[in-house]
């Protein structure tokens, strides 16, 4: 063994993280259920990663995701799934391959944390829209920014939100989703809210309810014979808290 070599047996930090294998997951997902419905966003994320796979010559043997979920937290049913499967499995599991960074984790340290946790592991996190070799010190570091800025984007986000709110709120308006039975309506750039179909017939309800002491069975079947559909639980529900209707 020559000097130079005998000397890097001894050198800290010169050796990669490497991934072992060629196996994959792939893992998908959107923040709504209407964009979750709508597909588009889910299914071009999957289409891009398993090009990402086959261009890479990695076998995908799963798939997680597929629906909505916040990452915001890490407390995820699929993606929590995924690292279940990842720590159980037999077969050796080298990269997931997730659309963008953001989609993988919003979560910041956090998620710095549970991508360095795989890498131990020899699983590397693999964005299609943004490649770094996270298995080299400045790929690793470059990915740790793109979690703590996805994290940020999400903070920014919020508080645009929230001050929208406020002004709602500051101008008198409903500044969410109304409550069923009503709709909103804008007119000349004013929203308002006003009663639909539905809430003149659970209007009717009430009325059935406080002066005809009629069953909340007997209820669901006048209101289902009107044309709305409503189940025991939620009819019960809306004579304990009149305010989810009103």
């Amino acid at each position: 063994m020559s000097d130079i070599n005998l000397f890097k047996t001894f050198a800290k930090g010169t050796s990669k993280t490497k991934a072992k294998g060629n196996n994959c997951v792939i893992y998908t997902r959107v923040s709504t259920k209407e964009q979750a419905d709508n597909n588009l966003s889910l299914d071009t994320q999957k289409k891009a990663c398993e090009m990402f796979a086959k261009k890479g010559n990695l076998q995908i043997l799963s798939y997680y995701g597929g629906t909505y979920e916040s990452a915001k937290t890490d407390e995820r049913k699929e993606f929590n799934n995924m690292l279940s499967f990842l720590k159980k499995s037999r077969e050796k599991i080298s990269h997931i391959i997730v659309y963008s960074v953001d989609r993988f984790s919003r979560s910041g340290a956090n998620a710095i944390y549970i991508a360095e946790q795989l890498k131990k592991q020899g699983i590397m996190v693999c964005s299609v829209t943004q490649p770094t070799d996270a298995s080299t010190a400045s790929g690793s570091l470059q990915q740790n920014i793109q979690f703590i800025f996805s994290e940020y984007e999400n903070q920014q986000r919020r508080e645009k939100c929230m001050a929208g709110v406020k002004e709602m709120l500051l101008r008198g308006e409903w500044p969410t989703a109304p409550p069923i039975g009503y709709d909103i309506i804008k007119t000349n750039g004013k929203r308002s809210i006003v009663l639909n179909k539905d809430g003149k017939l659970l209007k009717k309800a009430f009325y059935w309810k406080a002066n005809e002491k009629v069953s909340s069975e007997e209820i669901i079947k006048r209101l289902a014979a009107q044309g709305l559909k409503i189940s025991n639980q939620r009819i019960s529900a809306f004579f304990r808290n009149p305010s989810i209707v009103a």
